[in-house]
Formats: structure tokens, C-alpha cells, sequence
């Protein structure tokens, strides 16, 4: 079976592995996690770091970080990973939800105005499968009102809205270092922001509400958020390497949509001229209605694991009692689109072995 993903650890992160080992101190706060946060740090030229248990978790602290008060709103797209919308409802606040773009696969920054209302305090954006959100507009939107923006990056490491990178540009951001996202420490998340009183407070967040400065007295409600030494590890590995990572991630697209573009049955990804994407999975999306399910299930018989899209939001039942609108390019795109087999080490033998089944499929 090709799978749709699978991490890759260079020599140099299995040899950080083992020194960590060697150290014993394989749980959180060991030197790698602050030399894994300085990494990151110096790589989005940005102030603060804060490494995390996964980047829910991450995004559980952005959003207590801003101070909102029960019932504030937040605005989220409608086509995401559940992990934002969750963090919002688990803050005690309330979630509205904004159609995507069906170019970016990112929130429609020309449906956001029309949700603001006096109790609307911050925005989500997630740069979506390797797309960033269109940053200038909302960004306008962002001072307009006076809003918080904090930047879902968990897919997009490295890429660009212009010449900025994504996760720089908000108030904070997260990212994610699940073991199928771009670099990975297993399981992981990050914090990042040029607000010291937000690193400050995240800070302390992660490690139950403890003092940096005296320990055992704690400060505030706080969680065990913390990553741990040993996925630091590799996670600085993945830092150190990641040019290179993104390097054969953009020759894999390439190689995929040389062949894909030429069946008519499907569409590749769109990038508008602004993106400097990256490539994450590789997403179709097919042209006929009702074929996602067989498609999957003819792929798998031939030693494929393709996947479908996340649904929308607001089918997960929790959220479906409180936001009953069917957001037509969130449906639309989650219903007839696959992610087929990304791994970085893919060859590209086994991609015209994908690309030849897939359109086997049409004939």
C-alpha cells in the first residue's frame, strides 16, 4: 500500500534523537525544546516561541492569550481542520463561521464584513493546504474594526503571502508538527508572535499557570501543554533541513501536475499570483458529482490510500445544533475533492503508478 504520508527523519534527527537519549531528560523543557523554539524563531524572523503539545493545543493558548470574555465572537472558515473551531467553543466563546474561497480554499475574504458584529473580537485564517489566506484584505478588515488575527499555519510552513511569510502577519499564529505535516516532531505545535505579554502569558499557560520566576506558585489556570525533549529532537532537525524539504516538496507537485493537469475528469489546485505556496498534499477535485467515495474505494483495491477533504465545520454534530447553513464552496469542495500520497520520499515512479490508476479509473 502507498500510504498518503509518511514522516521522513534524516540521520542528523536520529542522531539529535540518541544525544537526547543519552541526556536522559527525554520529557519537557530539556535544552533541545529552547533550542528547537530559538530555531523557528530565527527561521520566521519573528520574536517569540513557544513549543506545544500539538498545535490544538497551541491554538487553545492564542485564543485565551487575547483575554475574550464569554460569548465574544470569532470568526473561522467553514472548511478547516475541526481544531480551531473546537478551541473557540472550549474558550467559552462563540463561533461563526465564513464560507471558503473556492481559488484558495481559504476563508473568502469578501465574506468576513458581513459577519462582524459589536461582540466580533478576533479572526482565524488558515492557510490552507499549502495556500495562504488573502493577508491584505484581511488584514484591512483586522484594523477596520480592531480585531485580534491569529494565523492557523499548520499547513503552509514556509510559505508566503507576498514576501511574508505565513505566521508572521497576525497578532500570533500556530503551527503543527503532526507527523504528516511539513516538518514534524510526531506530534507538536508552536506558538509564534512579536507580543511579549502574549508569549509571557503562553508561557505560563503551557506549564499549568506555573511562575517563570518562582516555582510551584501559579499565576493562572493553566494546562500540560508542553513538548517534550525528545520530539524537540527531531523537530530541530526538521528546522535545519527545511529549504531542502520544501526544495523536493515543489519538485514532487511539479511532477504530479505535469501529468494531472492533462485529464479533464478533475482539477488541480489554483495558486493566485500573491501565494507562494508550498506543496503539502496533493489535492484534486473532481468534476463529477457523487464519484469521491468509489474513487477512494477503487484506489485502495489497487494499493493506493487516498483520502477525502475534512467535512465542513459545521457537520460535526456538536456544531451542527447551533449553525445549520450549508456553506456552498465549503460543501462543494469537501465532497468531490481527494488528497492522494504526498510523502516526501515518494518516488516518482510510484506517482505515474498513482497518476495511471486514477485516470484508470475514468476509462
Amino acid at each position: 500500500m502507498i500510504p498518503i504520508f509518511k514522516p521522513v527523519i534524516s540521520d542528523k534527527g536520529k542522531k539529535n534523537v540518541l544525544k537526547c537519549l543519552k541526556t536522559s531528560w527525554i520529557s519537557s523543557q530539556g535544552k533541545f525544546v529552547k533550542k528547537f523554539e530559538d530555531a523557528l524563531k530565527k527561521f520566521h524572523k519573528i520574536k517569540y516561541c513557544v513549543a506545544t503539545s500539538s498545535c490544538t493545543t497551541a491554538l487553545h493558548l492564542a485564543i485565551l492569550s487575547l483575554g475574550l470574555k464569554k460569548n465574544d465572537e470569532i470568526i473561522c472558515p467553514a472548511l478547516s481542520f475541526i481544531s480551531p473551531a473546537n478551541m473557540v467553543l472550549l474558550s467559552n466563546l462563540k463561533l461563526v463561521l465564513v464560507d471558503i474561497n473556492p481559488i484558495t480554499l481559504t476563508i473568502d475574504e469578501n465574506k468576513i464584513e458581513e459577519k462582524i458584529t459589536k461582540r466580533t473580537k478576533a479572526i482565524i485564517v488558515v492557510h490552507q493546504f499549502g495556500h495562504s489566506a488573502n493577508m491584505g484584505k484581511i488584514l484591512k478588515i483586522k484594523n477596520k474594526y480592531n480585531l485580534k488575527l491569529i494565523e492557523d499555519n499548520a499547513e503552509s510552513i514556509g510559505g508566503k503571502y507576498k514576501k511574508k511569510l505565513n505566521g508572521t502577519l497576525g497578532d500570533i499564529s500556530t503551527l503543527s508538527f503532526f507527523a504528516n505535516k511539513i516538518i514534524t516532531t510526531g506530534e507538536g505545535g508552536a506558538i509564534l508572535t512579536n507580543n511579549k505579554k502574549i508569549y509571557l502569558k503562553c508561557l505560563e499557560m503551557r506549564d499549568h499557570g506555573m511562575s517563570k520566576k518562582k516555582r510551584y506558585f501559579h499565576t493562572m489556570l493553566g494546562f500540560n501543554y508542553r513538548m517534550t525533549n525528545l520530539q524537540a529532537a527531531i523537530g530541530l532537525s526538521q528546522v535545519h533541513e527545511i529549504k531542502k524539504i520544501l526544495s523536493k516538496r515543489k519538485i514532487q507537485i511539479n511532477y504530479y501536475n505535469k501529468f494531472l493537469s492533462k485529464n479533464k475528469n478533475y482539477t488541480i489546485r489554483k495558486f493566485e499570483k500573491w501565494c507562494k505556496p508550498v506543496h503539502w498534499l496533493t489535492t484534486i477535485t473532481l468534476k463529477e458529482k457523487g464519484k469521491r467515495d468509489s474513487l477512494l474505494k477503487y484506489l485502495k483495491k489497487k494499493g493506493i490510500e487516498a483520502r477525502q477533504m475534512v467535512n465542513p465545520i459545521n457537520e460535526a454534530l456538536h456544531i451542527k445544533k447551533f449553525i445549520k447553513k450549508k456553506f456552498k464552496h465549503s460543501y462543494q469542495i469537501s465532497k468531490n475533492s481527494i488528497h492522494l500520497p504526498s510523502s516526501l520520499d515518494l518516488s516518482t515512479k510510484k506517482i505515474d503508478y498513482i497518476i495511471k490508476n486514477l485516470n484508470g479509473y475514468f476509462k
